[in-house]
């Protein structure tokens, strides 16, 4: 059975379009460093598990956009406006640069990771970070 060239690219722009959602694979570490890049839409890793404590976190812009990451509690009611945890948020980033790091204390619990810029969350620019285990 053949394709024809239109379908092949629909199908390649759906695999684009969804690649930045749902769950994934879970990103564990138990340093206290965590490094993450971010591009059209995605953060990478995408669901990280880390220790409670203090946590440095470094950020690189690997796409062509501008973009940026910030820390928030997770939402607990339809239309409640997202929060974002005391310090944790990443200067803007130009393609191809490393924003100065910044160190946060995360207790025990699930945050959201999110680009603010325009609508990239709603394109898929968003993560999960949970902080479990003993503290650093």
């Amino acid at each position: 059975m053949s394709r024809s060239p239109l379908a092949a690219a629909c199908l390649a722009a759906a695999a684009l379009t969804f690649a930045g959602c749902g769950e994934g694979k879970q990103y564990s570490t138990d340093r206290p460093i965590l490094r993450l890049t971010v591009d059209e839409y995605r953060i990478v890793p995408q669901n990280v598990v880390v220790r409670p404590g203090r946590i440095k976190i470094v950020v690189t812009n690997e796409g062509r956009l501008q973009h940026n990451l910030v820390i928030q509690y997770p939402l607990k009611h339809v239309g409640d406006k997202p929060v974002q945890v005391p310090g944790a948020r990443v200067k803007s980033m130009q393609p191809g640069e490393t924003a100065p790091p910044i160190k946060v204390m995360l207790a025990p619990g699930t945050y959201r990771l999110v680009c603010t810029i325009a609508n990239h969350d709603d394109l898929g620019q968003y993560g999960r970070l949970v902080v479990k285990g003993p503290p650093l």
